[in-house]
């Protein structure tokens, strides 16, 4: 019951109609879902299925017949995908390796900086 209250009454009986419609409800939900994660052309609404080399952005097929893009060159989506990745895992080891340096740069400093301060603290009880 939708008052939350118990009910006495033992006897219930299943709602198909509302099990139906229920159903139908969640599907349409999911279906939603599903084409919201799809890139759509804000000019088109149509799926975003070649990446524009020239501009560097994914662009519909409609967008690529146009006057905009006439003279660019274009790949399929996954092709960029798999091009970008190779390069985004590229800089992610150097920027982790540089890090890595970087850390241990700062651990030699820190640790010149205790020797002096211990230094200086050995001169000042003389």
């Amino acid at each position: 019951p939708e008052c939350r209250e118990e009910s006495a009454e033992r006897t219930l009986r299943v709602n198909l109609a509302l099990v139906r419609l229920s159903e139908k409800a969640r599907a349409l939900s999911l279906n939603l879902k599903a084409k919201k994660s799809k890139l759509h052309c804000e000019k088109h609404q149509e799926d975003l299925k070649l990446f524009c080399k020239t501009d560097k952005k994914l662009i519909c097929l409609i967008c690529a017949a146009g006057r905009e893009h006439k003279t660019h060159s274009f790949m399929p989506v996954d092709e960029a995908v798999e091009i970008y990745k190779e390069q985004v895992k590229s800089s992610f080891e150097s920027l982790t390796e540089k890090k890595s340096r970087i850390h241990q740069m700062e651990q030699q400093q820190k640790e010149s900086i205790s020797g002096v301060q211990e230094a200086s603290r050995n001169l000042q009880s003389q």
